[in-house]
C-alpha cells in the first residue's frame, strides 16, 4: 500500500501538467485560425454590463471590469487609410444604427449617410459565430473578439466562418476606401 502511494505521488504531478479539455479545445481553435491566416491574440476588452459589485468592491475600491477573450484578426493586404475605423463591443446599450452594440469612442471615417453602411454592417457582425463580443476595424486589419466557443460545429468551421466574416467586412471597407480616395481626387 506505501508504495502505491508513493508511486500515485510521483506520478500525480505529471497527469496535471497535461492539458485539459478546455486547454486542447482552444488549442484546436487558435490552430485552425493560423491555418486560416488569422493573427490570434489574447485580449480584454471592457465589461460595458457589469454588474455593481464588478466595478467597486465592497471596500469602495474602483475595479476595471474586463472580460478576457481571444482577438482573431485579419490583417488587409494593404493599408485603407480612408475606411471607417471603430470598436463594437455587444451590449444591452445599443449607441447608433447598430442594434445590439455598442462603440467604444466615436467611429471615424463613415460614409455620409451611414444608415445603409451599419445595415450592411449589422447582417455581417451579427451572423459571427463562436461567441462573439467584439468587432474592430480599422486602416490595417478588422478583428473578432470572443470567446472561442462551438455549440455544433468543429473549430475549423467555426473559423471558417469568422474568416469569411472578416473578410466581408474587410471588402465593404476596401470598397468604401476607393470611393473616398475617388472624390478626394
Amino acid at each position: 500500500m506505501v508504495v502505491a502511494l508513493v508511486i500515485a505521488l510521483a506520478i500525480g504531478p505529471i497527469f496535471w501538467l497535461l492539458p485539459s479539455k478546455r486547454d486542447k479545445r482552444l488549442a484546436e481553435f487558435r490552430s485552425a485560425a493560423r491555418r486560416a491566416g488569422l493573427v490570434v491574440e489574447v485580449a480584454a476588452v471592457p465589461k460595458l454590463d457589469a454588474d455593481p459589485a464588478e466595478r467597486v468592491s465592497a471596500g469602495g475600491v474602483a475595479r476595471d471590469a474586463k472580460i478576457d477573450c481571444a482577438a482573431y484578426r485579419l490583417p488587409l493586404s494593404s493599408p485603407l487609410p480612408a475606411a471607417p475605423r471603430w470598436q463594437m463591443l455587444k451590449s444591452q446599450r445599443t449607441s447608433g444604427d447598430l442594434p445590439g452594440w455598442t462603440a467604444l469612442e466615436p467611429p471615424v471615417n463613415l460614409p455620409v449617410p451611414a444608415h445603409d453602411y451599419w445595415r450592411q454592417l449589422s447582417s455581417i457582425i451579427d451572423a459571427l459565430p463562436g461567441g462573439c463580443i467584439g468587432v474592430q476595424a480599422n486602416a490595417h486589419m478588422v478583428a473578432w473578439l470572443g470567446r472561442e466557443r462551438a455549440e455544433d460545429d468543429t473549430a475549423t468551421a467555426v473559423v471558417e466562418d469568422i474568416r469569411a466574416g472578416l473578410e466581408a467586412v474587410s471588402i465593404l471597407h476596401g470598397e468604401l476606401n476607393a470611393a473616398a480616395m475617388r472624390q478626394d481626387e
